[in-house]
């Protein structure tokens, strides 16, 4: 009886098999020509998915192709504009030298008083510098000082700004010279303000020359007597020494304490001469 079920039991599964196989292959028959299709349609779709990339890759590299040349362009076209850019710079700094200079020639005629009170002068400037000048300055009182013009620039101040500088313009350069160096050696006071002479120089010179001030400052300090040499040179004596300093920065360096040794003034071997302008 035992044998009986276990052959019964045997048969059974491979009834159900048997029984199932149409049926797999009646579905196999149904659903592989669709999922043939779908095959297809996703090859078809990966397909166009690449070659979308392909050319997405071709014009990100025809992109980066072209940055890179506009860059090239732009570097080129840069250092183009840098080299207009200090070709001007350098002509325009040639330029305004070169007038500065024309500028200058037409002053060396002149001198500058500054700080001279208001109205004393009554009016007539040239003919109160022409008696004034030999009582300031006794060095001078044998010379024939000629004054061409003179005049206060500017109006009139209303507020208590200062006086106007006096600018006068003397018959010859040589005049100046020797009104200049004269000045530096005396002190002269009107009405209790300290006079001061000074060269005429055009603005841009001015400019060059007023950085020396600090230097010139602490260079007194220091014992030095300074002075400014044409255009903008600083001259510093003291007994035997003498320096010269193209650069304000160079001066300073030099007056710094325990700084001297290390200067970048050029050692002068001339005698000193005057404090004030050359």
């Amino acid at each position: 009886m035992a044998e009986r079920t276990r052959s019964k039991a045997s048969q059974e599964p491979a009834s159900i098999d048997e029984k199932l196989d149409p049926i797999k292959e009646a579905l196999a028959s149904m659903l592989n020509p669709a999922l043939e299709a779908q095959r297809v349609f996703i090859e078809k779709q990966f397909s166009k998915l690449d070659s979308k990339i392909e050319h997405f890759r071709a014009e990100v590299a025809k992109n980066t192709a072209e940055i890179k040349r506009l860059k090239a362009d732009q570097k080129g076209t840069s250092s183009r504009i840098t080299k207009v850019e200090d070709n001007f710079h350098n002509s325009w700094s040639a330029l305004e030298m070169s007038i500065s200079e024309l500028e200058d020639r037409s002053r060396r005629d002149n001198i500058r008083i500054i700080n001279l009170p208001e109205n004393v002068e009554s009016g007539d400037v040239r003919t109160y510098l022409l008696t004034s000048l030999k009582k300031w300055l006794p060095a001078l009182s044998g010379d024939n000082i000629e004054v061409m013009r003179a005049h206060r620039i500017g109006p009139e101040r209303v507020t208590s700004g200062g006086p106007r500088t006096v600018i006068c313009k003397m018959l010859r350069y040589t005049d100046r010279d020797r009104i200049l160096k004269a000045a530096r050696a005396t002190r002269i006071e009107v009405n209790g303000r300290e006079v001061r002479f000074a060269a005429d120089y055009s603005n841009y010179t001015v400019k060059k020359r007023r950085v020396f001030a600090p230097a010139m400052d602490t260079a007194r300090k220091c014992g030095f007597t300074p002075f400014l040499i044409y255009p903008a040179k600083l001259k510093l004596t003291r007994g035997a020494e003498a320096y010269i300093f193209n650069s304000h920065v160079d001066a300073e360096f030099f007056l710094e304490p325990n700084a001297k040794g290390h200067a970048q003034g050029e050692k002068d071997d001339e005698q000193p001469a005057d404090a004030g302008t050359e």
